[in-house]
């Protein structure tokens, strides 16, 4: 029980001096609907796409000409939009199901970090950056 373990580490903590202090407070604590149990953060891998490549080719096509803004007042959002863009976290499309371009190396890795990656277009281009990288 998570619960039971938390008072055990807390109470080898006290007795081999590591802890500072302990002090009451209140906090709200999320419970699931149905079953009331407690909802705790699941640290997890986040994985992101880099998109200031494509921002900076989507603003120069609409100031080349080759793309066009209709209607054309937009454009001040388009250009604001795209010259102000952050890397894309799709770590919560992947509890969906959808799908990315990366495959787990089995044994690799050293602790934390006990799995490493890459990132391919296939399973065979996968397979070579593995075994060049291992």
């Amino acid at each position: 029980d998570r619960f039971e373990a938390r008072e055990k580490l807390w109470a080898d903590m006290e007795a081999k001096g590591l802890t500072i202090k302990a002090e009451p407070h209140t906090q709200r604590v999320p419970r699931s609907q149905r079953g009331g149990e407690v909802i705790e953060p699941l640290v997890s891998t986040q994985w992101f796409v880099k998109t200031k490549g494509m921002a900076e080719r989507g603003v120069n096509f609409v100031r080349d000409g080759k793309m066009q803004i209709i209607p054309q007042r937009f454009e001040k959002v388009w250009f604001n939009w795209l010259e102000n863009i952050h890397d894309w976290c799709v770590s919560r499309q992947l509890w969906w199901g959808h799908r990315i371009p990366v495959w787990h190396v089995e044994g690799s890795g050293e602790f934390p970090t006990t799995t490493e990656y890459v990132v391919a277009r296939n399973e065979a281009e996968a397979y070579v950056k593995a075994r060049e990288k291992f």
